[in-house]
């Protein structure tokens, strides 16, 4: 069972009205809304990780890569489309034996809270912390009169909407699924 505590600040919602809009810098959607480089690289924006992108407005780089005002438009409604459907996304599940195993990790290092963290390659690992930055969310895993509290950055969180964490005691490690 997965309970947020924290409170997310939402700048749309799925009624139409739009997250992003052209003036936008690439840099700051993709930071904030991860969800929409598919997006992006479907319409020929594959320079989302560029230094440039720092500094140019979605239209800009748009106009830059060939794009004319009505694919412009329709990127922009498609990427809008994309960041509504992950604001309605159900927030990553942990199952029971996960669960048990992120509470091993806190208790081993007398933590309150685990922590999801990049690790090399992309993927994600887990580590005991005392503390919570302020753009993390917190949420509550239970696992019966158990419980543990995960600290995850917004961008991470947006990232592993719909995803289900599991633990493979076989090869003593975690894994991740889509639901």
């Amino acid at each position: 069972m997965v309970i947020k505590l924290s409170k997310s600040k939402k700048k749309g919602n799925s009624s139409g009205k739009f997250f992003i809009k052209k003036t936008d810098l690439i840099g700051d959607i993709v930071f904030k809304y991860p969800e929409v480089t598919p997006v992006f690289a479907q319409a020929g924006l594959h320079c989302i990780g560029c230094h440039v992108s720092v500094s140019e407005s979605l239209q800009d780089g748009c106009l830059t890569h060939g794009l004319n005002d009505k694919e412009i438009n329709q990127l922009i409604i498609d990427a809008n489309k994309r960041i509504s459907e992950f604001e309605i996304a159900s927030r990553v599940s942990f199952s029971p034996i996960a669960i048990n195993e992120l509470l091993k990790k806190v208790k081993s290092k007398n933590s309150r809270y685990v922590r999801i963290v990049n690790s090399f390659g992309g993927d994600f690992d887990f580590e005991p912390s005392n503390s919570v930055n302020e753009d993390d969310v917190v949420i509550k895993l239970v696992n019966g009169s158990n419980f543990i509290e995960l600290a995850i950055p917004s961008r991470i969180e947006r990232m592993l909407r719909n995803v289900e964490i599991d633990y493979n005691s076989k090869i003593k490690d975690f894994s991740a699924k889509r639901k």
